[in-house]
C-alpha cells in the first residue's frame, strides 16, 4: 500500500471561516487528502483558490484544498470519507437539516462526524438517522470570517473535541479512540486541539455568550460594544446568562462562575458583531433552536422558569420568520381567510 492511500480522507462540510480554518490546518499537517464542500464560492475557488491570512498558519495565496466540489452528492466520488467534518450553521428548521444533508456521503461503521456546531441537543436527530456511525463534538474557540474566498483568522485555533456517547452501538472506548484519532490529525505545534471529557459542560458555557450576547445584538442591530454602551450587558444580558444558569444546573451541570463575566467581557472595546447578528444583516437563518430552542425546552422539561430567554426566542421567532418569507422559504397569502390560517400557520394563529 502506498503512502499517498494510507492518507484519512476527510470532508468538510460548511466552509465558512471556520471550516476553511480546519480544512487548511489538517492539509498542513500532510496526513489527509481533505475535500470541501463549497456552494456560493465555488467558481473563484475552483480557478484561483483561497486568500487566507491565518493568526496561526500565516499567510496563503490562492490555496486549495486536495478536492473542491459544489455538493455533497459530488463529494461522494471522494470517499468513503473517515471524517466528515460539519461546521455549517445547524438549523433545524431550516430547508436542510444536518441528518438530510449528510445522507449521501455517511459510510456505515467506518464515517465519523464531527459536529463542530453551536447549541445544545445538536446530535439526536442526527445519531437516530445515522445508528451505525460515532458522532463527536467540536467547540471552537476562534475569529474567523470567510468572505469570498478571503478567509482571515485573528483569533487563535482553539478546538475541542469530545464524545456525545449517545449510540448505544459503540462502546466508550470506541467512542473516545474516534476522538483522539481525529485530535491526532488536527493537532500541531501551531494550535491548541484537546480532549473534551464533559461535551454537555462545554457546550452549556458556550451557551452562556451564545444564548444571551449573540441573541440580544441580533434583535437590536447593535454590535456588541454599541449594545453594551446602551446598557445592555446589565439590563438584559446578564439576566438571561443567570437563566442559562439555572437551566444548566436543572440539567445537571455547574456552569463555573467565572464564566458570566468572562463572556460579558471578552468582547468590550471590540466593535464585533456576533454570527446571529450577521446571519440577520445577511438575510440568512439563524441557528435559533439550538441555541435557544432547545435550552427553553430543557427549562420547561425541568420546570425552570425563563422570562428572558423566552421573551428572547419569541423576539427571534418573528425574526427568523421575515427571514425565512424572504428566502421563499413560506408564503404569506394576505388575503387568506381566517379557517386557514391555523392549518398554514399552526399555533402562531
Amino acid at each position: 500500500m502506498t503512502a499517498k492511500e494510507k492518507r484519512e480522507k476527510i470532508l468538510i462540510i460548511g466552509t465558512g471561516g471556520v471550516g476553511m480554518i480546519a480544512a487548511l490546518c489538517l492539509e498542513l499537517n500532510n496526513n489527509c487528502d481533505i475535500t470541501c464542500v463549497v456552494r456560493s464560492d465555488y467558481t473563484k475557488a475552483t480557478k484561483e483558490g483561497y486568500k487566507i491570512e491565518s493568526a496561526n498558519y500565516g499567510v496563503f495565496e490562492n490555496w486549495k484544498p486536495t478536492n473542491i466540489v459544489k455538493s455533497v452528492e459530488d463529494a461522494v466520488q471522494f470517499g468513503p470519507f473517515e471524517f466528515i467534518v460539519v461546521c455549517t450553521k445547524n438549523i433545524p428548521d431550516g430547508p436542510t437539516p444536518v441528518n438530510t444533508f449528510l445522507e449521501p456521503v455517511v459510510t456505515p461503521i467506518i464515517s465519523t462526524i464531527v459536529l463542530v456546531q453551536n447549541g445544545i441537543d445538536i446530535e439526536k436527530e442526527c445519531i437516530a438517522s445515522f445508528p451505525q456511525n460515532i458522532f463527536l463534538s467540536g467547540v471552537t474557540l476562534i475569529g474567523s470570517t470567510n468572505m469570498n474566498c478571503h478567509v482571515v483568522q485573528s483569533g487563535f485555533d482553539n478546538l475541542s473535541v469530545g464524545c456525545f456517547y449517545n449510540n448505544s452501538n459503540f462502546t466508550t472506548e470506541e467512542h473516545d479512540a474516534e476522538a483522539k484519532k481525529f485530535i491526532s490529525l488536527y493537532s500541531n505545534e501551531k494550535n491548541n486541539v484537546s480532549y473534551d471529557a464533559n461535551v454537555r459542560l462545554t457546550r452549556w458555557k458556550k451557551l452562556v455568550y451564545n444564548s444571551s450576547i449573540n441573541t440580544c445584538t441580533a434583535i437590536v442591530g447593535l454590535d456588541f460594544t454599541r449594545a453594551s454602551m446602551a446598557n445592555a450587558k446589565e439590563s438584559i444580558m446578564r439576566p438571561a446568562i443567570k437563566e442559562i444558569y439555572k437551566v444548566a444546573k436543572s440539567d445537571g451541570y455547574e456552569i463555573p462562575p467565572e464564566i458570566e463575566d468572562v463572556m460579558l467581557n471578552i468582547s468590550d472595546g471590540l466593535f464585533y458583531s456576533p454570527s446571529m447578528l450577521v446571519d440577520v444583516k445577511k438575510n440568512r437563518l439563524m441557528e435559533l433552536e439550538t441555541i435557544l430552542g432547545n435550552p427553553i425546552r430543557i427549562a420547561k422539561k425541568n420546570n425552570v422558569d425563563v422570562p428572558i430567554l423566552n421573551t428572547l426566542y419569541n423576539l427571534l421567532y418573528m425574526i427568523q420568520f421575515k427571514l425565512k418569507e424572504h428566502n421563499g422559504l413560506i408564503k404569506v397569502d394576505e388575503i387568506i381567510d381566517s379557517s386557514r390560517k391555523k392549518e398554514q400557520y399552526g399555533n402562531g394563529f
